[in-house]
């Protein structure tokens, strides 16, 4: 896949497993304020795991199935005027604006974001499947501005949060139960937080992208921000420090290599 050709990063062989490599090259761990955590919330926000939505519903809440942020919009007249993220089986009120950052259309049954970012605009689509008034997110889209200045993300295809029996580009984002299908399938990285990926498999051709727009430029770079690598029995757990982490999930620690990483920006 293109993807893999973009790749800036130095080659590694395909025997050298992340978690020989990491504490082998690069053992200088990171304090928790050191690392890739630390720039995403000082310049986005940074994401944590305990944003996952949940399937509670004890308080008489509303019931959300499986691991997935979801969201309630109040729409009015063909206008988006509320939105709401459900945690915890509540509704939790969010920015309908954020400062004019941020702007709903309503396309049918989906509605559309649209958010302004240094580079350009991100582009997310949410679903309501199911007619429930619950939606998710489908998709998601970074468009770089030709006058952007600064880093910018190299990924600007449409990348999808669910599946297909194909090959197919997912969007690896917190709260997300991100999995991967039967095909060749590319997990693109956006954000540092706790990050869960099902179903990856180097010998199907699966791919991990780090194209973050936080300025990373190599592996070499990505691993020396990796403080631990350990396998808890079933998954495979890459920390970067206390607030960052990535979990292949139901992977053994040699059934994944640097060569499985293309670290884009």
């Amino acid at each position: 896949m293109s993807s893999r050709d973009d790749d800036n990063s130095s080659g590694r062989s395909s025997d050298d497993g992340i978690n020989h490599d990491i504490n082998d090259d690069h053992g200088r761990g990171r304090g928790s304020d050191d690392g890739v955590n630390h720039d995403i919330n000082d310049d986005h926000g940074g994401r944590r795991n305990d944003d996952r939505s949940s399937d509670d519903n004890s308080s008489g809440g509303v019931n959300v199935s499986g691991n997935h942020k979801a969201f309630k919009f109040e729409i009015v007249n063909g206008q988006v005027t509320a939105v709401y993220e459900v945690k915890d089986g509540e509704l939790k009120s969010k920015s309908l604006t954020d400062g004019g950052r941020k702007s709903y259309t309503v396309d049918g049954n989906d509605v559309i974001r649209t958010e302004i970012k240094p580079f350009g605009t991100e582009i997310t689509r949410y679903s309501d499947d199911n007619g429930d008034g619950i939606y998710l997110r489908t998709s998601e889209q970074w468009q770089v501005s030709s006058n952007s200045n600064g880093v910018t993300p190299k990924f600007t295809d449409i990348i999808h949060f669910s599946h297909t029996s194909g090959d197919d580009r997912i969007a690896v984002r917190s709260g997300e139960d991100c999995r991967g299908g039967n095909g060749a399938d590319d997990f693109v990285v956006r954000e540092a937080a706790h990050l869960h990926i099902g179903d990856f498999s180097s010998r199907e051709g699966d791919l991990l992208i780090f194209d973050t727009g936080l300025g990373l430029t190599s592996r070499d770079q990505l691993a020396s921000y990796v403080t631990d690598t350990h396998h808890d029995g079933q998954n495979f757990i890459v920390n970067f420090g206390s607030d960052v982490s990535i979990t292949l999930v139901g992977v053994q620690a040699d059934q994944v290599s640097w060569n499985d990483v293309s670290v884009l920006s």
